[in-house]
C-alpha cells in the first residue's frame, strides 16, 4: 500500500504534537513545533481538497453569473460575465484554477458593485445571492485541521503544566 501525502503529513504533524512538543523543555520550542505541526495539518487538509474546492467555487461562480443576466444594465459587465458563465475548466492544476478563480472573483467584486447601485427586488435578490456564494465560498476554506491541532496542543499543554506541578 502506497501512503497519499496527505496521511504523511498527517503522520508528521501528529509526531510533532504528541512525541516531540511534550518533551521540549523551551516554551518557544513548544509553540513553534506547535506551530509547524498545524501548518502541515493545514498543507495536508488543503492538498487533499484543493482541486475539488477550486471546481465548486468557480462553478458556483458561472452559474451565479449565468442566473443574473438580467439584471445587469451595464452591457460591458454583461457580456463578461455572459462569456465567464459558458466557460468551462479545462486544466486542474492548482495554479490555472487559481487563476481562473481569481478573474472570477474579479468580475464578482465588479458585478456587486453594479447591484448594489440598482434598484428593486431583483437587484435585492440577486445581491442575497451573492453574499451567499461568498459565505459558501468562506467555509469552503475552513480547516477542521486547525481544530484538531488546537486541542492536541492543549493537551499537551495541559501534560506540560501536571509534570510542572508534579515535579514542585
Amino acid at each position: 500500500m502506497r501512503p497519499s501525502a496527505e496521511h504523511i503529513l498527517q503522520t508528521v504533524a501528529g509526531a510533532l504534537i504528541a512525541d516531540y512538543v511534550p518533551v521540549m523543555e523551551a516554551e518557544k520550542a513548544q509553540a513553534e513545533l506547535g506551530l509547524f505541526a498545524l501548518l502541515i495539518g493545514v498543507v495536508s487538509e488543503e492538498m487533499e481538497r484543493a482541486v475539488s474546492r477550486r471546481l465548486e467555487e468557480n462553478r458556483e461562480l458561472r452559474q451565479l453569473f449565468a442566473e443574473s443576466l438580467t439584471v445587469v444594465g451595464n452591457e460591458d459587465l454583461r457580456e463578461r460575465m455572459r462569456l465567464a458563465a459558458q466557460a468551462t475548466d479545462t486544466e486542474f492544476r492548482v495554479s490555472v484554477l487559481d487563476r481562473t478563480n481569481n478573474e472570477l472573483l474579479a468580475l464578482l467584486t465588479e458585478f456587486h458593485a453594479h447591484v448594489e447601485g440598482l434598484e428593486g427586488e431583483g437587484a435585492r435578490a440577486t445581491e442575497e445571492a451573492i453574499w451567499k456564494c461568498l459565505e459558501n465560498w468562506t467555509k469552503r476554506r475552513e480547516f477542521a485541521t486547525t481544530e484538531l491541532f488546537t486541542q492536541m496542543l492543549l493537551a499537551s499543554a495541559v501534560e506540560k503544566a501536571l509534570q510542572k506541578e508534579a515535579a514542585t
